[in-house]
């Protein structure tokens, strides 16, 4: 499972990508992100520092809009799918430029808990009967 913070700058995420894409020529990743509950969908083209056989590192921006961040404000859970394609731009996985999709998973995005455990107060003076 993948993590990402909401409304935050410069995070990596540490994939391996390259094993699965070696059968297509591709110059970029298209990361596309569905929130399970609401069913929003985000994408960004990845930007990949390091891309070899061992590791891809991509870094994201979840507080911005441009071709290579996201505006992620919901927490939760996002089933995310990863593309290759020949472009730098195109935000689309049903285009022509992408040659296929290379991975997909779970990517959370961890928030406050959905709920509070209670706290129990006991009397102290408890006594329990048992008739026979």
């Amino acid at each position: 499972m993948l993590y990402l913070n909401s409304n935050s700058t410069a995070q990596s995420l540490f994939l391996t990508l390259q094993d699965a894409a070696r059968d297509y020529s591709y110059t970029h990743y298209l990361f596309k992100l569905v929130h399970r509950m609401s069913k929003e969908e985000h994408y960004f083209v990845a930007d990949t520092p390091t891309d070899n056989p061992r590791y891809t590192e991509v870094e994201v921006a979840t507080n911005g809009v441009t071709t290579n961040d996201i505006l992620l404000t919901e927490t939760g859970d996002y089933d995310y799918y990863v593309y290759v394609q020949n472009s730098s731009t195109n935000k689309d996985p049903d285009s022509a430029l992408v040659e296929g999709m290379v991975e997909q998973g779970t990517l959370r995005v961890p928030g406050a808990s959905p709920f509070t455990v209670p706290t129990l107060d006991t009397v102290d003076a408890v006594i329990f009967y048992s008739g026979n």
